[in-house]
Formats: C-alpha cells, structure tokens, sequence
C-alpha cells in the first residue's frame, strides 16, 4: 500500500503541476476576467470526473479486489452502467445550460457549459478502466495513466487555445476541446494497460445492480464532496455584486493552491480504499486494520499540514509571484481557505476508510451534512467579508465534517490519528507557519526559503523524535524499485 501511495503521489503531483501550468498560462493569455469563466468551466469538469469517475471505479476496484476472478464480468457490466449514464447525463448538462448561464450573469457560459458535457460518458469509460487496474493493485500502471493524461492536457489546451484564438477568437473554446482530446487519448491508454483477463465464466452475468447499490450512494458521496470543493466559487460569481468576474478570478487563484493538500491526500485514498476493503471482506482482526488507518493518516497528516503551513503564511506574495500582482487580492482568501481544503481532504479520506467498509450511506449522510452547511455559511458569510468569507465557510464546514467523520471511524475500529503524533506535526506546522508569516519572502526567494522551512519542520520532528530510523527506512524500501512483475 505505501509503494502505491508514493506512485500515484507522483501522478498526483504531475496532475497538479499539469493544472498550474494551465492556469497560470491561461490567466495570462485569457486575462483575470475569463480566466475567472474558465476557473468554473474547470470546476464543472472536475464535478463531472467525480460524479462519473468515482463511483463506479470504487465499486468496480471493490469487487475485483475482493473478487479478481471474475474481474472480466464486473468490468463489462461497469461499462454498460457508465455508457448509459455517461449519455443520459450529458443530455441533461444541455438542458440546464441556459439556467446556470442566468445564474452566473452571463449567456456565453451556455455554449461552454454545453461542450463540457461530451466530457460524461468519456470520464465513464475512463473511470471503469482505472477502477479495474486500482482493484488489481497495479498501481504503477494506474499513476502512469494519470501521469501521462496530465501530460496531455497540457500540451493539448495550450495548442487548441491558441488555434481558437487565432480562427474564431475564442480560445476557452480550444481550452476545453483540448481538455476533451487528452480525457479520449488517456482512456484509450488506460483500456491498453488494462491486465488480459479470463472470459470462461462469459455465460455467468454478474448482477449489474450489485454494482449500482454500491456505486450510488459513492458516487453522490463524491460529487458532493467535490460539490463542496467548488461551492464556494459558485456562491463568489452569484453573490458578489462589484466585479464578480474579478472576484472569481481572485478567488480561482487562490483555489488552484489550496487544493494541492487535498490532490495528495487523494492519492492516499486510492490505495487504502482496495486495502481496508480486502481486509474487512476477508475478516482480519481489526488490530490490523486498525493499524493500517493510523498509520496512513499519521503519513498523510505528516506531508499536507506543513505544506498548508508554507502556503498559508505566505499567501499573498506566493500569488503574486505565480500569477502576477493583478492577482494579489486572491492572498487574504488563500490564507483560509488552504486550511479549508486541507481539514477537507482529511475528511476525504476518512470517508474513504467508511465506504471501505461497505457502509457508503454514512458517508454520504456526513458530506451531505457538510456541503448544507457550507452553503449557509457562504450565504451569511460572502455579503459580509466578500471572497474571504467563501474561504472561512470553507474551512468551518470542512472542519465540522471532519470532526464527524473521525468520530465514526474511531467508534468502529477504536484507531485515528495518534494523539502524541498529531500534538507534534501540528507545533512543528505551527513553527513553519509563523516563521514564514514573519519573513514573507517574495520572487525567487520563495524556493529556497520555503525549502529551509521545510528542513527546519524534519529536524523539529526528528528532535521531539517523531521521525526516527524506522521511517526512514520505510522511505527508502518505498522508494526502491518495485521488481514484481
């Protein structure tokens, strides 16, 4: 499990640099404004991949973990769920288009909002291909899909863009073809690296309704989840009365950092999804499973917090080096809201270990909870403070749900986050965190700085003896290269 986390950690770093590289060069290109519209096209994909990309990929990599001698069926009938969806959805993204451009103050949203709904039953088919590699555990395979999606939609967005410009004008147009071209290119890889698998039970049907139980409280527990991610963007372009296509362009600014916690923690769920769900199918003690959820949380606490640290002290020049000093207004909101996303991926991936377990419907009940919150937080909050108050709704929600979800989890397998480790990440977080409030280092300066920070947060941990030789010695057996076949 942890030499699958590191290889789709790494995917999940190139997707998020591969996201940076398009934004930074499209608010450059496009201007503050529609690079505000784009930053909403962009989240309606993102809600799109959750909702069709989740689900049934957590469904088919459950059945086939626990069940990998019939993975040809479970994958075939995954494939005739996501096709019908994939299509029936996109139908309906036509319909509402005119209502969400009414909403947002702005018709050029329908014919954006319309292109993106080709993206449905692509990230359908997509989805059931990785779904099937992740239930196999070939994670190296699954991050090398990911890894080379990322490459292409960079390569494809920036020439589609400018080819659009340069023909009709209107280059979000080519952003999002070239987002559509590289999601076809990557499910093509995907079904490539798929393993060949044995087709004698063909005769025998595997109920496509087993799927679709589990799948769908998944997979409204991932579009609400990602709902709540993007939410607050949402309520930014409605509500904001001076300038909203500047303040969601500020606020998309600060969301593309604040997301990086929880792009990473994903990773962390993909690989103990499979993991907590064979060992509790397959009746291990819970010691055992107990001690795998503290020590993947204690790792993944380990990696975000410091980094949300490092963001969150030094927000407003990190803004203004990436993406210029028209975008400075966006710091006062990263300031919150990388805490907000972060306190959210916690709660990603507790619910994660929930629906692991087979009880999805509680995870949904907890997100559901949290996204109703979040709303009101935002209704109260954005008339009163404007773009920052979207990021403390946020953060508060995220928190709440946090809180709820561990709860669950601690009830059912008496583990969580040790108590003596968590006290010793956060001060350490807490000492970078101040550090950097106090320097507020600006350009160039930022790497190095943050890189001695980040030195400054392992010895600090290495002396209150957090981090010992067994940790590094798990690093280092992580990190060597995996000779199975």
């Amino acid at each position: 499990m942890g030499q699958g986390t590191i290889y789709l950690m790494i995917a999940e770093v190139m997707f998020i640099l591969s996201g940076w590289a398009i934004h930074i060069g499209s608010k450059r290109i496009l201007g503050i404004s529609e690079y505000g519209t784009f930053g909403i096209i962009l989240s309606l994909l993102t809600l799109y991949r959750i909702f069709l990309a989740t689900g049934v990929n957590r469904a088919v990599s459950r059945y086939i973990s626990i069940d990998p001698l019939r993975a040809s069926l479970i994958k075939r009938q995954a494939l005739k769920l996501q096709i019908t969806l994939g299509v029936g959805f996109c139908v309906v993204v036509w319909l509402v288009a005119p209502l969400l451009a009414r909403i947002w103050h702005d018709d050029s949203f329908i014919g954006y909002i319309r292109l993106t709904g080709f993206f449905l039953p692509v990230f359908g088919i997509y989805s059931v291909y990785r779904g099937t590699l992740n239930g196999f555990t070939l994670f190296g395979r699954e991050a090398r899909v990911s890894i080379i999606y990322s490459l292409l939609k960079v390569a494809l967005v920036f020439i589609l863009i400018f080819l659009f410009i340069s023909w009709w004008g209107r280059g979000l147009y080519g952003a999002v073809s070239g987002y559509l071209a590289a999601i076809i290119g990557a499910t093509i890889l995907a079904r490539a690296l798929c393993p060949t698998m044995d087709s004698s039970e063909r005769g025998v049907a595997f109920p496509i309704t087993r799927i679709f139980r589990f799948a769908f409280p998944v997979v409204l527990f991932s579009f609400i989840i990602s709902l709540i991610q993007h939410l607050d963007l949402y309520f930014v372009r409605a509500m904001v009365k001076e300038n909203p296509g500047l303040a969601t362009g500020y606020y998309t600014c600060a969301q593309q950092f604040a997301r990086i916690p929880y792009m990473l923690l994903y990773a962390l769920s993909l690989t103990i999804f499979p993991n907590i769900a064979a060992g509790t199918a397959s009746g291990d003690k819970d010691e055992i499973v107990a001690g795998m959820i503290s020590k993947a949380l204690r790792g993944g606490l380990l990696l975000v917090l410091p980094i949300a640290a490092l963001i969150g002290g030094g927000a407003r020049p990190l803004i203004g080096w990436v993406y210029g000093a028209d975008s400075l207004a966006g710091g006062g909101a990263l300031q919150f809201l990388i805490f907000g996303q972060t306190l959210l991926a916690l709660l990603m991936v507790l619910a994660t270990i929930i629906m692991a377990q087979g009880r999805p419907w509680i995870s949904f009940l907890i997100v559901i909870g949290t996204l109703l919150l979040d709303a009101l937080l935002n209704y109260l909050l954005i008339p009163i403070y404007s773009i920052n108050g979207a990021a403390i709704a946020t953060t508060l929600s995220a928190g709440a749900g946090m809180v709820c979800a561990g709860l669950v989890v601690y009830r059912r397998f008496n583990a969580l986050l040790p108590l003596l480790s968590t006290i010793k990440i956060v001060f350490a977080s807490t000492i970078v965190f101040i550090f950097v409030s106090l320097i507020q280092p600006e350009g160039w300066i930022i790497p190095p700085v943050y890189l001695i920070l980040i030195v400054v947060y392992i010895l600090l941990l290495f002396l209150a003896r957090e981090i010992d030789k067994t940790d590094w010695q798990m690093l280092q057996s992580l990190l060597k290269k995996n000779t199975k076949p």
